[in-house]
């Protein structure tokens, strides 16, 4: 054979294992690529968005009839009057914008969302797993529960507070206003909510006690405001989705001026309790015959690893608040570090809540409560 044939013969079969391998990499390629459309397709099918988005439509397009058999509230909202139910909603949402996004739900397993129209909040839905999984394997979702969260004109719930979705709680005495009208008695739904156990108060001095309001919004969004007993403007602050807070509101001048008396006392009682203040030295500080000196003196300190010594930092007074001539009460937070002989840190976040009596003159310990 002559080298010129064989050369060919070679070259011949060197190009066709070449397009052989090219075919067989294209074809595992192409493989590879549909399989791959078809993982990312199976995730996003998976996904809740897609099942949120079918229950959202129910709102979108007005299907009420399916939404009353799927409504938890429904029966109570309508008193099981499925056309008062589909009448009612329809002329709540005709010509409004109806709108839906994810919310937050305490619960892993679900997911939750919020439908609203025109900012206000229309009705809630969640999301749990079907039990179902995708070819892949991905879990599948399913509507969990629909509840609308509005009063239905011509229903008694229209004029009941347990159905009004909004609430703010504020201290007795205080004066809240939503959308420029203040709440009164009518709204009232809970009152006489103690901020501070009587029992740990002297006797003759009245806890500060809180009073809840529902109400209802016709304005979209509520707008809050609060003063005091003495009509000055007070903090108003949200205490959940549609829900708020009014925080009874503390003696600032007197904050600032026991302050420092305050966090030594604070300092030497967690010293006490790591054993290194004697109990006489610290029940100095206590009023006699009070629940401080029965806490303390029965107090167990064996708890502290040995140390060299105990440190109270970064101490903060919060919610001072003075409820006689006589008596004040406040929360005091720091971090107690126990060094020990070789240098180790033991850090220990603390925090007390504190109730100040005068005797004779002189700021006593009355109560004290290990946070």
């Amino acid at each position: 054979m002559s080298s010129n044939k064989k050369k060919k013969q070679q070259g011949s079969l060197f190009w066709r294992i070449y397009i052989g391998v090219v075919a067989v990499a294209l074809v595992a390629i192409a493989i590879g690529l549909i399989w791959l459309r078809g993982v990312v397709r199976d995730y996003e099918i998976s996904q809740p968005v897609h099942a949120a988005q079918e229950v959202a439509r129910l709102f979108e397009d007005g299907d009420y009839d399916r939404l009353y058999d799927l409504d938890t509230a429904a029966q109570e909202l309508s008193g099981g009057d499925k056309a008062l139910y589909v009448d009612s909603l329809k002329r709540l949402t005709e010509g409004g914008d109806v709108t839906w996004r994810e919310a937050f739900s305490p619960n892993s397993d679900e997911r939750k969302y919020a439908v609203s129209l025109a900012g206000e909040r229309l009705a809630t839905f969640t999301l749990v797993p079907s039990g179902k999984t995708t070819g892949h394997g991905n879990t599948l979702w399913t509507l969990g529960s629909v509840t609308t969260n509005v009063a239905l004109e011509g229903t008694e719930a229209a004029g009941d507070l347990s159905a009004a979705p909004y609430r703010v709680s504020a201290p007795a005495g205080y004066v809240v206003t939503v959308n420029g009208q203040a709440l009164t008695e009518a709204n009232i739904v809970n009152s006489g909510i103690a901020i501070l156990p009587e029992d740990f108060l002297p006797s003759g001095v009245t806890a500060p006690t809180m009073t809840e309001y529902a109400f209802f919004s016709e304005e979209g969004a509520p707008q809050l405001s609060a003063t005091d007993e003495s009509g000055e403007a007070a903090q108003v602050v949200q205490d959940g989705e549609n829900a708020w807070t009014c925080p009874l509101k503390q003696n600032e001048q007197f904050r600032q001026q026991y302050s420092d008396a305050i966090i030594t006392l604070a300092e030497r009682i967690a010293k006490y309790t790591v054993k290194d203040l004697s109990k006489t030295s610290v029940l100095k500080n206590v009023a006699s015959d009070s629940p401080a000196e029965t806490i303390l003196k029965k107090f167990s300190n064996d708890w502290a690893p040995p140390h060299k010594t105990a440190k109270v930092s970064d101490a903060v007074v919060s919610d001072f608040y003075v409820l006689s001539e006589d008596c004040f009460t406040c929360h005091v937070e720091f971090t107690f570090t126990l060094t020990s002989r070789r240098e180790n840190d033991y850090v220990y976040p603390t925090s007390y809540t504190l109730c100040v009596v005068r005797r004779k003159g002189k700021g006593k310990l009355y109560n004290l409560t290990f946070n």
